[in-house]
């Protein structure tokens, strides 16, 4: 079970392939986490993405590869690393936020 700290947002998959998404937010941004049907049930296959949010009342954001976080889809097998990375992401949102604020 993934942690509900920083939940915005758990909905079916937007992009029409099936799944689970679930939308975290801290500040303006991020992390997207599907978990797609698999063939066994067995299988757990998190893709991630850092996401930016924009500044709208509605649920929009873009994909971003440009922190140190992530420069591409991170692939995770199982709810605990994914959890640990959860964690960590948070922090370093926290931390991106107030050096925003200060600019």
């Amino acid at each position: 079970m993934l942690i509900q700290d920083n939940l915005h947002l758990s909905r079916s998959a937007s992009d029409g392939q099936g799944g689970h998404e679930f939308l975290y937010r801290v500040n303006r941004y991020g992390i997207s986490a599907k978990s797609r049907p698999q063939e066994e049930l067995s299988q757990i296959h998190w893709e991630v993405e850092v996401i930016k949010y924009q500044k709208t009342d509605a649920v929009k954001f873009e994909i971003c590869h440009d922190t140190e976080l992530a420069a591409k889809t991170l692939i995770f097998h199982n709810d605990s690393s994914l959890n640990e990375f959860l964690e960590k992401s948070f922090n370093y949102f926290k931390e991106l936020g107030l050096l925003e604020d200060m600019a």
